[in-house]
């Protein structure tokens, strides 16, 4: 029994000192973590510091009116812009912990438009954004990091007046 119970314990020493080795040590699986925030000089996000935020820009139009803090108009002679800046934050957990197996270190952010919008210009980061297929933000923004966007809506003059309204899904992944 004593000897059953040496090798026994001389085995888990090996398992614990190569975690490769253990049963217990997977793959890394990272959780991500994605979080929207208000940016500071920005437009007050419903739902800020959550993964759904929204954007309420109000009544707004071409000429006069007001524009909501942080958010910024422009007009050409065919349409008209309003922007603003929010905030992507992104983390990620190993869950395979206490293994020390070296974990991804950046994630890929990518946008695009729930719903075909034929009339208007959606963008974000200066990337015109379709239902069709994701535009990539970023290939390699490094965890915890702060990173501030510009989302920018495009309306032609010839746009009927009425709620303009649609989701932009973004959506991050490990490298």
């Amino acid at each position: 029994m004593l000897r059953t119970t040496k090798w026994a314990t001389l085995a888990g020493l090996v398992f614990w000192l190569l975690p490769g080795a253990s049963g217990q040590c997977l793959p890394v699986v990272c959780s991500l973590s994605f979080t929207l925030q208000s940016d500071a000089s920005g437009l007050a996000l419903g739902g800020s510091g959550t993964n759904s935020a929204s954007m309420s820009f109000g009544s707004m139009q071409a000429f006069g009116g007001t524009v909501p803090s942080g958010v910024t108009k422009t007009t050409t002679g065919s349409s008209w812009t309003i922007s603003t800046p929010f905030d992507v934050k992104v983390t990620c957990t190993n869950l395979t912990l206490p293994c020390n197996l070296a974990i991804s270190t950046s994630y890929v952010l990518t946008a695009q438009l729930q719903s075909a919008d034929a009339t208007n210009t959606w963008k974000v980061g200066g990337l015109t954004l379709t239902n069709v297929s994701p535009s990539i933000l970023t290939s390699s923004a490094s965890y915890g990091q702060v990173t501030a966007y510009i989302f920018a809506l495009t309306v032609p003059f010839t746009e009927s007046p009425g709620t303009i309204s649609n989701h932009v899904n973004l959506v991050a992944i490990a490298n």
